[in-house]
This record gives C-alpha cells, sequence and structure tokens, in this order.
C-alpha cells in the first residue's frame, strides 16, 4: 500500500450514475404552502457485495427509465402516504373571533398573479458524477452529503446552460427549474432527442454528464385550483402546487450560490464574521402558499401568495485551518509550541472532528476525523516513492517543496493519514453545528440576527421583494408567462387580546392579584400561589468562588425567598465547599447528603463552563439518589454579589427554588368566563414534544451510519394541586422517529390519567393537548395514530369513561412574521413590535384548516415570532374566541418568569422534560462507558424518583 499517495489525496471515485427518481418531496406548510426538502441520492458504501447491489439496481433503473422515457413521464413522485389529507377529516373552522381591540398589520406575504392557465414543461435529468478525466466504474463516490451533492449538480447543470455547445439545445427554453436531481421544468421545452450527452468539466475535481428526456407538457388550471368550491383532490393540487414552486423559484435560484434546507444563499448578502472561525450568511426563503386571502369565512375564490423571510445561519469562514486557532494563540505561540496538554488536544478535537477540508495540492474534500497528539516532525511512515520511512514535515518537503511553518502543530487525521493543519483549508458553505458554537459565538449570531421590525421589513422590500425574487411585472418571467407578484406586504385585520389578571398566594389578610402591563406582572411585596417549605437541604461548590462571598449570596438568596412566601430553613444541613467535579466524588457526597442528613434539595455552583458534568449530576441525583437540584454558574453568584440592584436576579431563583421544590409561582385570574370554563378541576391539559438528536449525535464505532443516540419523548400534564402545577414522564424511542410508539404512549396517558384522579378526586372530563415538533405532512399521522391512542387509554382505564378530547398542534417553525403598520423607527424595539396577544384567524390562513396565529409574548429584542395553531381533533367544539384565548391564558402561566411567554406553559414544559431526558440519557452512556450501547439497555436507568417528580423539578 502506498501510504503516500493516500497523504496527499491522490484518492479516485467510483463512477456514480444515478438513474432512479432521488428527489424527495417533503410538504412543509400543507397543501397550500409546499417547498422542498434536502433529499438523500444514495449512501456511500464499500465491498464487493455492497457495489454489486449498486451496481444491479443502476442497471435496472436504466431498464425501466429506458421504457418510461418513450411516454414522457410524469417525474413528480407520488406523495407520501402518510401526507394524504384526503382520507383524513379535520375540524371545520366554525367561525372567527371578534374578541379584543383591532390593529392592521403587514405580513410578509405578497399577492402573486397567475394567467387562467399556466403551461409547464417537465423533463426528466439523467445524470453522471465522474472524477475529471477518470470514467472507470471502479472509481468511489465522492463523499458528499445529499445537499452538497444537490448544490453540484445544480452548479454544472447551470453550467451546461451557459456553455456553447448546449446553445441550439436551451436556446428556447428562457426560464427552467433544475431540483439539482432527476426533475426539470421550464416554460417552454428543451430541444433535446434525450441522447445528447452534455458535460460539465470543470465542477471541483468532478465532471458531470447530462442527458435531458422528452418534455411532457402540462396546463394548469390556475383558476380550478384557486376556486373554493373545486373537487381538486390533495394529490392533484399538491402536484400543480409543486410545479408552480418550481418555476416562481426560477429566478432566485439560478443566481442562488448555493441553496440549504429550502433557504436561497446568494452573494449579494455580505457574511458578518464571527471570530475568527465563523460567518453569518444571510439566505432567502420563498414558499408559494394558497391562503383564504379575504376576511370572509367562506370566500369565492382563495389567493396565492408568495411567503418570503430573511434567514441568518453561522458557517465556517472559508480558511486555511491553522487561521482557527488565532482566537487563542498568536502566530508566534503556534510556530515555537512544541508540547499540546491531552487537554489542549480534546479542545481542538472538538474544534476539528466533522469539520471539511481540502488540501492546496488537491480537489478532493474529506471530513477531518481526528486530532491526534503527535506532530508533523514525529509522525512517520514507510513512503514507497522514496524507498524510506520519512516524517511528515520531511514528506511534504521532498515531494512538493513545501516547508512547513508550525511543524509542531498536532496532526488532524482522515482514516489512516495524517496531514499537517496548514495545507488544509475548510471548503465554503458548511453550517456550523449549534454545538460547536461557543458562548462568544452565540452572543454574536443574536446580536446580529435581533434586527429591529423596522430594518427587517425595510429589507426584506427593498432588497428581496424587489430585485431577488425576479418576479415583478415588468421583469422576464412576468413578461413571458404572465406570473408576477405586487411590491408591498398584504395588510390584514388583526385583534389584541385583552391580558389576563394573576393571582397569588394568600397572607393572613388578602388574596394578591396583578394586573399584566405589556405581559409583565409586578411580583413585590406578594407571595406564591402555593409556596414550598425546604428543611433538609445543602450547598455544594464545585467552583472556585470564595467561601465568603458564596455565604453572603446564599443568606440574601433565603431573605429574598421568604420575602415571596418560600419556607426556606435558614440554616443549610450542609456545606460542601470546593468539590471535586469528579464521578466517584460526586456520587459520594450525594449519597452522603442522602443517608447521613436526610437532605431532599441541593445548591449546586458549578463553573462558567458548559460540558457533560451538568446532566451527569442531574443523572446522580434524580434518578439514583433522589435529591431535587438547582444549579447556579459562578458568574450568576459573582452578578448577583455586585450589582446594585439584584433584586430582580435573587427573584428569579426564588421563582425556580418554589417550583422545583413542589410550588406553584402563580394561577390565572377567575375574571374570565372562559377561564372559568376551562381553567378549573375536570380539565387536564397535556404538552407533548419529541426531541430529536442533531446530527452530531452519538454514532456507532463499528457501524458509522447508524445512530445510537434515540429521540425523546417528553409529556407533561396539569396532574398536581392546582392548574399550573404539572407532573412529567419521558420515554426513549428510535432515533428521529417523530411518531409517538403506541404502547409507551398509552402507558403515559394511563399515567396522568391516574395520578390527576389521585390527586383531585375525579378523571378529567375535558383533555386539551398541544402536540409540538409536528410537521404538516405528519397531521394524518396524529389524527390516525396518537388520537386513536388516547381514545384506547380512556377504554382501558374505564369502560364507559369518553372524556372530550381536543388535540392542538403548535409550532413556531414557520416563515411568517407580522409588522405594524405604523411602526416608528425611532422608537424602542419593544414598541416596533406587534403588542402580546394579537391574534390572527383570516385572510393569510388555511382555506383547509382549522389555524390561527397568536403572538403571547412582548418581542424585547429583534421581530416577534409568532406561534401557529391549528386545531386536528376537536370534541370539545370550541368556537374562535374560545381556543384563541385560552391558549393565550396559558401563555401567561409559565413559572420560570413573571411575564408571558410565546408558547403556552404545557408545550415549554414538554420540551424542557424531553431536554432532561436526552441528558440523562447521555449522562447513563457516560456512565456506562460504552458508547455503543443501545438505548433499551440504559432507558431503566432514566426513572426519575418519585420524590423528586412531585414537584417541577425541571424548572
Amino acid at each position: 500500500m502506498h501510504v503516500n499517495k493516500n497523504i496527499v489525496g491522490d484518492t479516485r471515485w467510483r463512477l456514480f450514475t444515478a438513474n432512479s427518481y432521488c428527489r424527495k418531496f417533503v410538504e412543509r406548510q400543507s397543501d397550500h404552502s409546499l417547498a422542498m426538502e434536502e433529499f438523500t441520492i444514495v449512501d456511500v458504501v464499500e465491498g464487493a457485495d455492497n457495489n454489486k447491489k449498486i451496481d444491479d439496481n443502476n442497471q435496472k433503473g436504466t431498464d425501466n427509465n429506458k421504457n418510461r422515457e418513450k411516454a414522457a413521464p410524469e417525474l413528480l413522485p407520488p406523495a407520501n402516504g402518510d401526507g394524504n389529507l384526503d382520507k383524513c377529516v379535520f375540524p371545520i373552522r366554525p367561525n372567527v373571533g371578534n374578541k379584543g381591540s383591532k390593529l392592521k398589520v403587514f405580513v410578509i406575504f405578497i399577492k402573486m398573479h397567475f394567467p387562467e392557465k399556466v403551461t409547464l414543461y417537465e423533463h426528466e435529468v439523467k445524470y453522471s458524477i465522474f472524477l475529471r478525466g477518470k470514467e472507470s466504474g471502479k472509481d468511489k463516490i465522492p463523499p458528499y452529503s445529499s445537499l452538497e451533492k444537490r448544490n453540484l449538480l445544480i452548479k454544472a447543470f447551470n453550467s451546461v446552460v451557459k456553455s456553447v455547445e448546449s446553445l441550439k439545445m436551451f436556446r428556447k427554453m428562457r426560464h427552467y427549474y433544475y431540483d439539482g436531481g432527476n426533475a426539470l421544468i421550464s416554460t417552454t421545452p428543451v430541444l433535446s432527442d434525450s441522447k445528447e450527452e452534455l458535460i460539465a468539466k470543470n465542477i471541483g475535481a468532478f465532471a458531470v454528464s447530462f442527458k435531458i428526456g422528452l418534455p411532457r407538457q402540462f396546463v394548469m388550471d390556475i383558476g380550478n385550483l384557486l376556486n373554493s368550491s373545486n373537487t381538486m383532490n390533495f394529490e392533484s393540487r399538491r402536484t400543480e402546487m409543486r410545479r408552480l414552486e418550481f418555476i416562481t423559484s426560477s429566478v432566485i435560484a439560478t443566481g442562488a450560490q448555493f441553496i440549504m434546507n429550502g433557504n436561497f444563499f446568494k452573494s449579494s448578502f455580505q457574511p458578518s464574521k464571527i471570530g475568527e472561525r465563523f460567518e453569518l450568511y444571510t439566505g432567502i426563503f420563498k414558499s408559494l402558499r394558497i391562503i383564504v386571502g379575504s376576511e370572509d369565512l367562506n370566500p369565492d375564490r382563495w389567493y396565492l401568495a408568495l411567503n418570503i423571510d430573511v434567514k441568518r445561519a453561522p458557517f465556517y469562514a472559508p480558511q486555511n485551518v491553522v487561521n482557527y486557532l488565532l482566537e487563542d494563540f498568536s502566530p508566534r505561540t503556534l510556530e515555537t509550541k512544541k508540547r499540546w496538554a491531552p487537554s489542549e488536544i480534546n479542545t481542538l478535537q472538538r474544534k476539528f472532528i466533522g469539520l471539511k477540508v481540502k488540501a492546496k495540492n488537491t480537489q478532493f474534500v474529506w471530513k477531518i476525523e481526528d486530532v491526534i497528539g503527535k506532530n508533523a516532525l514525529e509522525e512517520k511512515f514507510f513512503c514507497d516513492e522514496f524507498n524510506e520511512e520519512i516524517s511528515v514535515d520531511k514528506y511534504f518537503l521532498q515531494k512538493y517543496r513545501i516547508k512547513l511553518r508550525f511543524p509542531y502543530l498536532p496532526l488532524v487525521k482522515n482514516r489512516r493519514c495524517s496531514f499537517p493543519m496548514e495545507i488544509l483549508d475548510v471548503v465554503p458553505n458548511q453550517k456550523v453545528p449549534n454545538k460547536k458554537l461557543d458562548e462568544n459565538a452565540l452572543s454574536s449570531i443574536i446580536r446580529l440576527s435581533s434586527i429591529t421590525p423596522f430594518k427587517r421589513k425595510t429589507e426584506m422590500l427593498q432588497k428581496v421583494v424587489v430585485s431577488d425574487i425576479g418576479l415583478l411585472k415588468d421583469q422576464g418571467l412576468a413578461r413571458d408567462t404572465g406570473i408576477y407578484h405586487t411590491k408591498e406586504f398584504m395588510t390584514v385585520t388583526a385583534r389584541v387580546l385583552d391580558s389576563f389578571s394573576i393571582l397569588h398566594g394568600r397572607d393572613s389578610r388578602n388574596q394578591y392579584v396583578s394586573n399584566v402591563t405589556r405581559s409583565q406582572w409586578d411580583m413585590r411585596n406578594k407571595h406564591f400561589y402555593h409556596t414550598a417549605k425546604i428543611d433538609n437541604w445543602a450547598v455544594i461548590n464545585f467552583s472556585d468562588i470564595g467561601t465568603g462571598d458564596l455565604r453572603r449570596f446564599l443568606q440574601t438568596l433565603i431573605s429574598k425567598a421568604s420575602e415571596c412566601g418560600i419556607k426556606i430553613s435558614s440554616n443549610w444541613s450542609v456545606f460542601k465547599d470546593k468539590a471535586e467535579r469528579n464521578p466517584a466524588v460526586v456520587e459520594s457526597i450525594l449519597q452522603n447528603l442522602v443517608h447521613d442528613h436526610k437532605v431532599t434539595y441541593a445548591l449546586c455552583i458549578l463553573p462558567n463552563t458548559k460540558d457533560w458534568f451538568r446532566g451527569f449530576l442531574k443523572y446522580l441525583s434524580e434518578t439514583k439518589y433522589g435529591i431535587i437540584t438547582q444549579c447556579i454558574l459562578k458568574k450568576t453568584v459573582v452578578k448577583a454579589m455586585r450589582d446594585r440592584n439584584p433584586d430582580t436576579l435573587y427573584f428569579n431563583l426564588a421563582l425556580k427554588v418554589n417550583s422545583k421544590n413542589g410550588g406553584v409561582n402563580n394561577e390565572v385570574s377567575q375574571e374570565s368566563d372562559v377561564i372559568r370554563t376551562w381553567m378549573r378541576p375536570g380539565v387536564m391539559f397535556m404538552g407533548i414534544d419529541v426531541n430529536h438528536p442533531g446530527n452530531a449525535g452519538i454514532k456507532s464505532d463499528t457501524k458509522k451510519t447508524a445512530d445510537l443516540e434515540p429521540s425523546v419523548i417528553g409529556v407533561v400534564a396539569n396532574c398536581g394541586k392546582s392548574i399550573s402545577d404539572y407532573r412529567m414522564q419521558c420515554r426513549l424511542q428510535s432515533s428521529r422517529q417523530e411518531q409517538l410508539d403506541g404502547v409507551v404512549f398509552k402507558e403515559i396517558i394511563l399515567w396522568f390519567l391516574e395520578k390527576y384522579e389521585k390527586n383531585n378526586g375525579i378523571l378529567p372530563e375535558r383533555l386539551i393537548v398541544y402536540r409540538d415538533g409536528v410537521s404538516e405532512s405528519q397531521f394524518k399521522m396524529v389524527v390516525n395514530s396518537e388520537v386513536k391512542v388516547f381514545q384506547n387509554a380512556f377504554k382501558q382505564l374505564k369502560e364507559n369513561y369518553n372524556p372530550k378530547l381536543t388535540v392542538i398542534v403548535v409550532t413556531k417553525r414557520h416563515n411568517t412574521k407580522f409588522f405594524k403598520t405604523d411602526i416608528n423607527v425611532h422608537t424602542h424595539v419593544q414598541e416596533q413590535n406587534i403588542p402580546p396577544g394579537t391574534v390572527i384567524d383570516t385572510a393569510v390562513v388555511s382555506p383547509f384548516l382549522y389555524d390561527f396565529y397568536l403572538c403571547g409574548h412582548q418581542g424585547l429584542l429583534g421581530t416577534s415570532r409568532v406561534s401557529h395553531y391549528i386545531v386536528l381533533h376537536d370534541d370539545n367544539k370550541f368556537d374562535a374566541d374560545s381556543i384563541q384565548m385560552l391558549t393565550y391564558a396559558l401563555c401567561h402561566t409559565y413559572q420560570k418568569c413573571s411575564r408571558s411567554v410565546s408558547l403556552p406553559s404545557p408545550v415549554y414544559h414538554a420540551h424542557h422534560v424531553a431536554t432532561r431526558g436526552k441528558e440523562l440519557f447521555l449522562a447513563a452512556i457516560r456512565e456506562k462507558g460504552d458508547r455503543n450501547v443501545h438505548f433499551e439497555e440504559v432507558e431503566g436507568k432514566l426513572k426519575i424518583l418519585e420524590k423528586v417528580s412531585n414537584g417541577m423539578f425541571w424548572a
């Protein structure tokens, strides 16, 4: 084996031909709002058997394509079965709301104009990717993700269209959209006999050949599509919307630098620098949607609107890898630093593993898999070319006449090959995983992304609408097809719901009530609604903060908590100072607290670093020893000691102390009819969320493509002592599975019902469920699967038990934003944002679903993001005002702050519970010391002990 060739990246790729349909269409905004998601063409495989299997599939696909080509097939694949909404009945919008004061707002929708009929042509595209100058079928597949492959194909296709050789073929094709796979849609046919091969030769290290099939003509009846009385089925409507989505993306896609997650990133937006390693890119989101279009409940004709937004995301700055070290070291230090400690190597591994790079002497792109302790002078190998054992430093000098400037830097590895950092460049367009962002980077991203409503609206109108979309009336596509949009955002009439009064605790004389102003209420001189009592508690200091400062902080915290009604012993049972962050030491401390001192609550002071330790501490305390823990960073203690007026900080800590230890901080006052009807005994609220592992989740050592980190179901319900007193359950299920496991979910429902009956003396007669994390293509799954699990659980508990069930999906991951029509640029951002309680249920909502938008909070930074609510099942027969006001009221019952929040509290709590479940799983894996273990082997260790779970310990 010639290791020297591997080191310089002299690697060949297997010829890869994609003939099967590989485009995956995912419905992002239901049938009235379709957008394209990323797709996977083929997995990278190795070995003779697997290669043979792929070759057989390719041959079969080629034969099938030959047969289909004669018929010029329809390229758009049929919708997934789960997305077939025709067979799934959703609640009909009963009416539109009328509560609240009216407010005119802009929505970032632009009305589209289409002729009554639009003719489009669809072509099948076959392609092959191969190494430049290499056409052997034994070459390896490029190590590109599906996203990178798609962008490579789009770049290659655009290059072919502009080339002189293909001018004749494309001379009549004025507007087209190529999806980076097998589908091409255009306004005029391509003049092709389907046998002519077009080759893009210089696409990085590769060349790409294309063959374009015979056109198939489609005449779309836009008038019928938008006729509210039409009987067009879901599949037909979705297919027509896809074609329109394609063609309206033709201009912006052609000019995009790259496309990611449906966002078009263009070079016209200059990136913002974030430290030495990252840049903030700006992209454009667009999606075509069918909307009601008027404030009438049942208009004769719907509207087509273009939903646009500006998206920002962090990317790795394309530069030499060594520059990434300049945040922490000077160039002189990097030249002379000869020894790197294991902790420093670990830091480099966290920074660089997974980063895609390219050596200066090659065009090939690969991922860094490790950073090793050896440098270019120490690492040696036998070089066949020079017939001697040679160091990496000497090899580059002799082979390429490259004298390394930083020979003492640790080497990075790709499989068995080691590379000096200075010969590697970071390839562009790599999104940074969130876990790779440090605190400074996150702060910079928040600061740069927090654009005031006025600036955001102006940016979208002037930059995106006028120039980037390319669909104005006087631009090319409009002249040729009659498809264009207006220059202004749509104006709709919103309503601002009244805020609710907040109920606090009693003293010997009064029941405390607060009025809400701008989503906030004043808690001064008021007790919490239900106050906790803490007798045996401990303090564990894992930081280096001074003992005297810490004791003064604790005394003040006890005093402030007492003002809120919390009965906390003024003398802690144990004070453990300067504790080691060692698993064995921590376990010994917790064991001592429980067995010798009967401690139920521990206040833990942690260093400012974010790492594995917090999750491990929660795992031990909550699942093994039954201690409620509250972690406070050292910097929080320092801030409390230095601030002139730290009352707010102590009050926020007291909120958590109370709710963790079985207390309830506030309830909504029973002044409103809606509150008296729905927020009462007999009504149970439930929140459901699923936490999925990110792209950097745990992978198997033996099977690189297998995710071992599971998805975590987090469920909460208010089955405690009052309306806002929630309990939790979390479970693990297969990785990235959104559908809840039926057996497990039924066990959870039964547990909550039994707990509710135990604490309240009755079973709930009504259940209102807020479900987070569901895309609109999964609505059928929720109705046909999860609702049935509820119904089966009811029957299993008692034969005649049949409470009325309402299921509402909640999402913030949409691209609909609202602005005041009279924004004053000189006012504070709070005044520029729409007010809390703003609700929209006309004009821009779906004609097919019972949905509404609601802003539950006061935007303090940037532009407020409203939440979107879709009622999927409704035995309770809510009218519009009741469901909207109840949802807004639940935004006031989140226990961790004294203001209303953007989501109903059951959803927020469920999110935190799912996140806690993930933390506990990772800690259990760490304790076991084997990351290849399946989640079922450790799931039994994640059960929260009852003396912890009797309060909102996750708060």
